[in-house]
């Protein structure tokens, strides 16, 4: 039997359950983040970030994707903001869950 939250299993443990709302909440964020960072001509700093996280290293990933906030913050449009807004959500995502991201690099 799954629970009808992103079909986890029932018998998966607490930690498993946030893992993995969170490995979902993270690819979501991406995703947006993706098309609206192209358009702002931020796609290299994304793509940084985004390498970093593949590899494993969600403390460079995170460290990155601040750099990317920052030069957000500094711009004087509103287009921004949505931007940061997935960021956030990514950057919180690899904070409370480092292990299970940084376990599932390719070795």
């Amino acid at each position: 039997m799954y629970s009808r939250l992103f079909a986890v299993p029932d018998a998966a443990a607490p930690l498993q359950r946030a893992q993995l709302v969170t490995a979902v909440s993270v690819g979501s964020a991406i995703i947006q983040l993706r098309g609206i960072a192209r358009r702002l001509d931020l796609g290299p700093e994304l793509d940084a970030a985004l390498e970093a996280m593949a590899r494993g290293d969600s403390a460079m990933a995170t460290t990155r994707l601040g750099r990317l906030d920052g030069a957000l913050a500094a711009r004087p449009d509103t287009a921004g903001l949505q931007v940061r807004g997935s960021i956030l959500a990514i950057s919180e995502g690899l904070i409370q869950h480092a292990a299970y991201f940084d376990a599932g690099a390719p070795g």
